[in-house]
């Protein structure tokens, strides 16, 4: 009787060290994963040479081009923004993503 139960605690320890290897080994991984993450430079952010979108003047109206291609027409007529405004796009400006592009619309259309 008392080899029996000496069998069941044996079993009961086996049992609790694999339990803690696994708990080890998934810290471990957790540890290994959290300091790739913390290590792994930040995504570099796209310069103005870059620029996915081009905001810029055609036939007196603004459009938006993204890789040559024109993506928006707009009926925002240019002559009634600042000369500023109206030089900027002339020559194009640079959006860096649609954010950008949004609030650009937003200030010219209001």
């Amino acid at each position: 009787m008392l080899q029996g139960f000496y069998m069941l605690a044996m079993q009961r320890a086996r049992r609790q060290k694999r339990i803690a290897l696994l708990a080890c080994l998934a810290a471990l991984v957790s540890a290994f994963f959290a300091a790739r993450a913390y290590f792994t430079p930040d995504a570099v952010p796209v310069s103005a040479a870059e620029a996915p979108y081009v905001a810029q003047s055609e036939n007196g109206l603004l459009v938006v081009s993204h890789g040559g291609e024109v993506v928006i027409r707009t009926d925002i007529d240019i002559r009634t923004l600042p000369a500023a405004d109206r030089e900027a796009l002339e020559q194009g400006i640079l959006l860096s993503d649609t954010e950008a592009l949004a609030k650009l619309l937003e200030d010219y259309g209001s």
